[in-house]
Formats: structure tokens, sequence, C-alpha cells
């Protein structure tokens, strides 16, 4: 409301003036006691003293009746100052001083020094303001040498003030000599509020730097460079750590503050306080000067656009963005995106450029050959633009746009890819989509969104009446290694958290993916289940996790009984014989060769003198560290060492023992492995069970799929083939 006044003020729309100033009188509040003032003091500039004083007396008596006694002080000594006043207001403010200060030791004192007692005068009054700022809670400034000091007591009967110094000294000065000497602070002066209210300061600099400059300024006498600044905020205010992101802020936000000016370079500006604030429009024109393209300068009436809710000003900064945006139409310098966003804006707004927004959108995603570039849709500034700029395909691409949207679906950024699912579905193209399910359902770590969507796509039944849509329990084992793999990531990845979150809803809400997939499901493939669940560790989802083990309690129990450790899980090295015995030679050349020799190099560099500059023996002693450690190390290996010619080697299962070969889903590649001990390896195509490369098969079966490391991400593999070797 306080704002609407000031404006109603500024724009001399006195009747709409008189009908919000009388709503305030209804319902004054002291916290805006300072803008009211500015309203007193934009009619009393206009030469309407006569106006401001009745408007004046009215809001003192409200705030008064509110037992807002202060406020309505502080409210009074403004309007008289302004020369807006008669004798009955002088009275009313010198009965509010008795019931506000009434109690105070020092009021007898001020009011007969400032003639009050005498005659409650207009000029006795003002002289009183002045004095109540040298009482205890103010803040006084002396420029010689004892800087800001709190005032922290009056004595009465002395006429002493004991003054709290911004650097510890503490001093008490006959009132006087303070009076003369030093000068009373406003509470809002940049220099009262380090010693009163530094916190408000620090929350400043965080959310309105703009403001903080214009306390600096004051000090300067309204202009105020760089230099000054930092002396003023730093490190009292704004740390040397924090100055940087802070000078950055600040620059921005004044250039968009209505009562700075911004001159000098963009290295080194200076800030010159206005006499009265520019309006919302005239300040939008201003910042766009300060802006060096097209992209910036709408990006800027966004913002203006947003501070403001009345339907005039909204009106004149979209007029005026309609200029700017037809001046970058004709003269063709801005890129497509930067031209799509003007024009998305202006349409979201409710008006219209000259060239659809369809047009441009097609320019900025058909490439010269015909074909699209989806990523582009990036290029555009806001979330809200490329959201809006989806719903135009259409109109952009023509008859045949759906074919061209889903041919390319995995292409589409993350922040649009959703809406271009739903824009397929609304207009009955969602089928299009589903040959994306063979190509990202092996590589849910590579697709999240895209994975995520097309499981929506099957729960909604767009998929349904497809000879190829995928097996539900298939839907099911997909979206359970999606949820294991947010899972892993949610905690470092925001967007990964929230997607967990829907895809949990999915699995086990309304849509109840879990339970259908789960429908008469096969022992194996719950037991596959069971197992995405528990590599997902003890934080995973708790509804995923219950909606499994009520299935497993409910069809197959013995699946929760704890079986036996796969030989190979076992707190022993596995080895075949020919292994076992390399390792052994290995060691016995170490002990019996390596280990004595180094012990003889030790004897002779110890012949050469003087140890602290012997190079020879620090090098053979390091040596010798480093043979009895891995001595150390091979005797425990061996001692651990278990012979895989003696366990039960499953001939049906990937095992240590066993040669395995895997079908790359996506490219058709296959491999061979024969998978055997640490010591075994001697050749490409054998490998270490305990190698990452084969921990995602052991235990499979054949036609099993699992994962396996590559150096873009995992692949998915089918096990085609498995042969016992030992």
């Amino acid at each position: 409301m306080s704002n609407d006044l000031v404006q109603l003020a500024r724009s001399l729309q006195f009747d709409a003036l008189d009908t919000a100033w009388g709503q305030a009188v209804r319902e004054p509040d002291g916290k805006e006691a300072a803008r009211y003032a500015t309203v007193i003091d934009i009619l009393c500039d206009g030469d309407m003293a006569s106006r401001a004083l009745g408007m004046a007396t009215a809001m003192i008596s409200a705030l008064a009746g509110r037992n807002e006694t202060q406020a309505a002080i502080e409210f009074g000594f403004r309007v008289m100052r302004k020369s807006a006043h008669n004798d009955a207001l002088a009275k009313t403010i010198a009965g509010l001083i008795d019931t506000r200060w009434g109690d105070e030791n020092w009021l007898p004192v001020l009011k007969t020094r400032a003639g009050l007692d005498a005659a409650a005068s207009v000029g006795s009054l003002v002289e009183f303001d002045r004095l109540r700022r040298f009482t205890r809670g103010h803040v006084v400034y002396h420029a010689a040498g004892w800087g800001e000091g709190a005032i922290e007591d009056f004595d009465a009967t002395t006429q002493d003030v004991t003054v709290q110094f911004a650097t510890g000294r503490r001093e008490a000065f006959p009132l006087d000599t303070l009076l003369s000497r030093f000068k009373a602070l406003d509470e809002q002066d940049l220099r009262a509020m380090k010693l009163q209210r530094m916190d408000v300061l620090r929350a400043e600099a965080e959310k309105q730097p703009a403001l903080l400059l214009r306390r600096a300024a004051v000090l300067y006498r309204g202009t105020i460079g760089s230099q000054e600044i930092k002396k003023e905020l730093s490190p009292s205010v704004v740390s040397e750590k924090d100055w940087p992101n802070f000078w950055k802020r600040a620059k921005t936000d004044a250039a968009k503050d209505p009562w700075l000016k911004v001159e000098g370079s963009t290295t080194r500006p200076v800030f010159v306080m206005r006499d009265k604030p520019v309006s919302l429009v005239a300040e939008a024109e201003i910042a766009l000067g300060h802006q060096n393209d097209f992209g910036g300068r709408i990006g800027c009436l966004r913002e203006y656009l947003a501070r403001t809710e009345e339907a005039e000003v909204k009106n004149q900064i979209l007029e005026l963005a309609t200029k700017v945006v037809e001046q970058a139409i004709a003269e063709k310098k801005a890129t497509h995106a930067h031209i799509l966003d003007g024009i998305l804006f202006l349409e979201e707004n409710g008006h219209r450029a000259s060239v659809p927004a369809a047009q441009e959108l097609k320019a900025l995603l058909v490439k010269d050959d015909g074909s699209l570039r989806p990523a582009a849709i990036d290029r555009l500034a806001t979330q809200a633009s490329r959201e809006h700029a989806i719903t135009l395909l259409p109109q952009a691409l023509g008859d045949n746009w759906a074919d061209q949207c889903a041919v390319i679906l995995t292409e589409w950024p993350n922040s649009v890819v959703e809406r271009v699912v739903e824009k397929l579905v609304q207009h009955g193209h969602g089928l299009l989509c589903l040959p994306h399910w063979e190509r990202v359902a092996p590589y849910p770590k590579r697709y999240p969104l895209l994975t995520y969507l097309l499981g929506k796509l099957w729960s909604d039944g767009v998929f349904a009446e497809a000879e190829n849509a995928p097996r539900p329990v298939a839907v099911g084992r997909v979206l359970l290694h999606l949820a294991r793999i947010l899972n892993e990531d949610r905690k470092k990845n925001q967007m990964h958290s929230r997607l967990l979150g829907r895809l949990a809803s999915l699995l086990t809400g309304k849509r109840g993916i879990l339970p259908r997939a789960m429908d008469g499901i096969s022992r194996d493939d719950l037991s596959q289940y069971i197992g995405i669940v528990k590599r997902s560790g003890d934080d995973f989802t708790t509804e995923i996790s219950l909606t499994v083990e009520r299935a497993v309690a409910a069809m197959y129990p013995d699946l929760h009984a704890k079986p036996e450790l796969p030989f190979w899980e076992k707190d022993h090295i596995y080895s075949t014989r020919e292994g076992l015995r390399r390792i052994k030679d290995e060691y016995r050349v170490l002990v019996e060769e390596k280990i004595p020799a180094n012990s003889k190099a030790i004897g002779a560099a110890a012949s050469l003198g003087d140890l602290s500059e012997n190079s020879e023996w620090e090098s053979a002693m390091e040596e010798q560290r480093n043979l009895t450690g891995r001595a150390q190390d091979m005797d425990a290996q061996i001692r651990s060492a278990r012979l895989i010619e003696e366990q039960d080697v499953p001939a049906d299962r990937v095992a240590p023992g066993t040669k395995v070969t895997v079908t790359d889903n996506a490219s058709g590649r296959t491999i061979s492995y024969r998978v055997l001990g640490p010591w075994d390896v001697v050749d490409d195509h054998t490998v270490n069970y305990m190698a990452p490369i084969v921990q995602g098969l052991l235990g499979l079966q054949v036609g099993a799929v699992g994962e396996m490391p590559a150096p873009e991400g995992a692949i998915a593999v089918t096990v085609t083939s498995i042969e016992r070797i030992v």
C-alpha cells in the first residue's frame, strides 16, 4: 500500500491518493512511517503544504491511537522539517514527547535547553529533535579523531554524556562539548549501523547490494567511486574473500536501482545519487543502455516486468520490449535464439511481433540439410521460453513434425524432452516413442529421464496395442536398475534426486508398475529383482524395497533364506595349480635371491662412510623396505590360496574356472573370456575373476543380461554360452 501511496503522490493522482491515504489512516503501520513521510515530502516539494499538513495530522493521530508513539513522533518531526505544520500539530507532538520519554531523566534537561518547557513552538520542537539525538542509544561522530561512538549514559545532574567508541575507548564528555564538537548520526547512517545493526548491513550485502552502495554514497555527498566503496564496506561488512562476488552483484543491482546513476567505466564505475528516483520504465530504458547484446536486453526487460504489478506500467515495458524486438528483427544482427526469446517474451505477455515465433523456431532448429538440431533449444534464455517453443513444433515443422521429433527423441536435451513426449502423446503420436525403448533400456544411466518417460508411457497404456511392446517383467527390471542408478547419484545430483522420487511413485504408486511386473513372475526373474535391490544399498527407497519383499514373501518365500555364498565370494584367493606354482616361484626368487642380494648391497654401501650423505645406502634401504613388504604380502596371499580345481565349479553359471561368451546388446559384438585367478592371467582372453570387467557377470546363466565397464560407461551384455574349463 505504501508503495502505491508514493506513486500516486508522484503522479499527482489526488483523488486516488486521498482514498488510499484514508485507508492507510484506518489501518496505520508504524513500520511504514518513513514512506508516509515520503508522500508528505513529495507534496511539500510541489508547493502543496496545506494538503500535506491535513494528511499528516490525520496520520499522526492514527499512529498515536495505535500506540505507535515513536513512529508518530518521528513522522511529526519529518513533517515539521518540511514546513508543513501549525500550532495544533506542535502541541500534539509535544504531548507525545511527554508520553514517550516522560520517565527519562534527561527529558527535563533537554526540554529546558530547547525552550520546550516554556512553549510548544515549532522552533523548540525542532531543537528538541536535535538534542534528543545525544541521548542513550544514539550514535555520534567526531571527525577529528574519536570517530563513531554509541552513547551509553546521560547524567542529568552533571549533564555529562558517556560514549563507547568503535575503537574500544569509553569516555565521558560534557553535553556542551558533545553538542559543539560531535555530529549526531541518523540511525540509517552507515557508520551508525556498523555499530548497532551490522546484521542488517550484512543482509543487505546479500540481498540488496545497491541499497548498501547508496548508504556509502551518502557519506561522500552522493558521489562515490569503487575505491571509496571498498574502504567503507570491506572488511567491516563484506569479507575480503566474499568481496569479488559482492562487487559483481552490486554493480548489476546498481544499474537497476532508481536512485543511482552509474557513470565512469565498467572497471571503475562511479555511483551518483539522484535527487529523485526515475520511473520504472525510465529506469528500464537506462538499464537497456548497459546491455551489450539483444539477449541481455530481453533478459533485462524480463526482470523489469517482474518488478511491477501495475497493468499500465507492465504495458509500457512491453511496448518498450516490442520496439527492441522489432529493431533486432529489422537489423538481422541478433541470433535466431535471441530473437525467438524476444518474440516468445512478447507472446507470453499477450503481445505480438511482426515475425511469428514458429518461423524463428524453425530457423533455430532446422539445419541447411533439413535435419534437426534439438540441442539448440537450450540456447533460449529461460525454461518458460523453451517449453513455450515446444508447443510451437507443429507450426514450425509442418505436417510431419511428429516423425521428425520422434526419430531423434534421444537427442532432445533434458530441459525439454518431457515436453516433447507430452506433445507427441497429446497429438496421438505416442507410439512413435516405442522404438526408443530398445535403444535406452540397456543404458538407463545414459538416458535416465527418457527411460523414466518411456516407462510412464508403458504404464499409461500408450504402448498397449503394439505387438513389440516390452513385457511387464522387462519394464520392471529396467526401471529398478534406473532406481538403483539414481539412488547412487541422488546426494550429488539434485535432478536425479527429484527423478528418483517420481520413479518411486511410478513403480509403487497408483500406476503400480512393480506389482504389475511381478504378477506371475518367475522365480529367476524375481531373484534378479532382489539382486538389484540389494545392490542399491541400505539407503534405497523404502517403498520399492518393501514392494519387492512383499512379492517374495507371497510367491517364493525361500528366496528370503540366506543363500550359501558361491565359493568365489569367500575370503580366499582362488587360482589354478599352474597359477599357484607361478606365484610360489616368484616368492622363492624374492626370498632366496633378491632379499639376500639387497642385504649385501646395504653392507657394501655402509662401508663407504658417512651415511648422512650416502645415496647408495639410502637407495638400498628403500629397496629393502619394498622387497620385505612385497614378501609379506605374497606370503599372506599364498596362505589364503585355494585351488579352483578343488571347488564345485558350476557348468551353467559364470564362475572362476569357466569360459564365458557375451554379446554387446547395442553393437552385437561377441567376445569370450577365460575366468580364472589373479596369477593365471597370461593373455588378453584370460581375466582375473576379481577384476571389474567380470564382476557384473559372475553367477549369471546363459540368456541373462549383465553389465560390463567401458570407457563411455557401463554397457549391457547378454551371456550367450558358458563352458567349464577346469
